[in-house]
């Protein structure tokens, strides 16, 4: 079976779902090809898998930064001021016009500029990648979706009316459910309870995350003194572009455990090393510009994210309580969605104070209802099927 997978070209859209997911079709015999930006095609051929370059993919700092590209004069000055200040909500119509009517249109021309005509049996693609979609459509094949962000406002009229500017400019029928372009086949790597009851469809399927192939972890890390609670704080890959210069945030972040009778380790970002760090340093907080994430959170007692979906969904899967203090994106509907499944507490950007988040973290690690609620979801990520049986379902579906 000749399957094409697609994905913005971006490490959070591409590596953790979508590669793992192509390499298992691969190693069942497959003829599998992976979409992608040349920005992002290396990370498919270091998975030993064929790359379909897109000329024309954007990447989102260029997306987000270039009002030529994106068409909405609003987004760099928003980027510009306010990032790492406040929390910016993914509003429908953003979402929309630039997954859809931008990044989707661009992808959509080159994928089929590239297959010219072929007919894969099938497109996979992650949910934000709307290129495949029209692809599948255009040439009249199965498609299924990835989704790595369930809490976009897929079902927004905003986005019903950009699938329809889309569809028209590739010369599709109109539709009338915003739903459509993921109905057929949605697959997802958290229980079917993360989802709110307006965005479980009934072409789902669930499967368990794919196990993170992390190295060992820092001994640095392993040998930090274990008499107090261990939290572990990150703001994810983007923090340090989204944080500027000046830190603020992770700053304070610091400061808040160093007053705190805890040990912690702070991810401060990549290109930081710790000996230029001029923020504050207390002794009860070990500093790193990277963390293995995926191979300590088990053994922390709560985590400070930034609430990405990978990280969302790698702390559910080690059962460990949340402060969730979103910026950009998917990331304050993740927020929401903790809260509101009890499982942590969410601070906006604007409102972290030394206190507040003092406060915040205190009634995460002393309430155990924290603990629990997020341990329930632990057990029902347990209960799935593993990711390897999306291969057979995939077949299936396609046949």
């Amino acid at each position: 079976m000749r399957i094409v997978l697609t994905a913005q070209p971006a490490y959070s859209h591409l590596v953790p779902l979508v590669l793992p997911v192509a390499r298992m079709l691969h190693d069942a015999g497959h003829e599998v090809a992976v979409a992608t930006g040349d920005q992002a095609a290396a990370h498919v051929e270091d998975a030993g898998l064929r790359a379909i370059r897109l000329p024309n993919a954007l990447t989102m700092g260029q997306l987000a930064m270039d009002p030529a590209y994106a068409g909405l004069a609003e987004i760099p000055e928003l980027m510009a001021h306010d990032r790492g200040r406040r929390t910016i909500d993914l509003r429908p119509e953003v979402f929309a016009h630039n997954f859809i009517g931008v990044l989707g249109h661009r992808s959509a021309a080159d994928l089929l500029d590239v297959l010219d005509g072929a007919r894969p049996d099938l497109i996979v693609r992650e949910v934000t990648e709307f290129g495949g979609y029209i692809a599948a459509r255009k040439l009249g094949i199965p498609q299924a979706v990835l989704d790595i962000g369930p809490m976009a406002p897929h079902g927004s009229p905003e986005v019903l009316a950009e699938l329809n500017g889309l569809r028209a400019d590739f010369e599709l029928p109109e539709i009338d459910d915003p739903w459509e372009a993921m109905r057929e086949f949605r697959a997802t790597v958290i229980p079917e309870g993360f989802y709110p009851e307006q965005a479980r469809l009934e072409a789902r399927h669930h499967y368990r995350p794919p196990q993170r192939r992390t190295a060992p972890l820092d001994p640095a890390v392993a040998a930090l003194p274990d008499d107090k609670p261990l939290v572990l704080a990150s703001l994810g890959s983007n923090a340090p572009a989204m944080l500027g210069d000046r830190p603020q945030l992770l700053e304070t972040i610091i400061e808040a455990l160093g007053e705190m009778p805890v040990t912690a380790v702070a991810a401060i970002g990549a290109d930081r090393e710790p000996a230029d760090w001029a923020g504050p340093r207390p002794d009860n907080v070990h500093l790193t510009p990277f963390v293995q994430q995926g191979a300590l959170l088990p053994a922390v007692d709560a985590f400070i994210t930034h609430s990405g979906f990978n990280s969302t969904l790698e702390s559910f899967d080690a059962g460990v309580p949340m402060v969730s203090i979103p910026m950009f994106a998917e990331q304050p509907g993740n927020a929401a969605r903790i809260t509101e499944l009890g499982a942590g507490l969410r601070l906006n950007v604007e409102d972290v104070t030394t206190a507040r988040l003092r406060d915040a973290l205190q009634q995460v690690l002393e309430d155990p209802g924290y603990r629990a609620r997020a341990r329930g979801v632990q057990r029902r990520m347990l209960a799935l099927p593993p990711l390897s049986a999306i291969v057979d379902d995939l077949v299936a579906h396609a046949s």
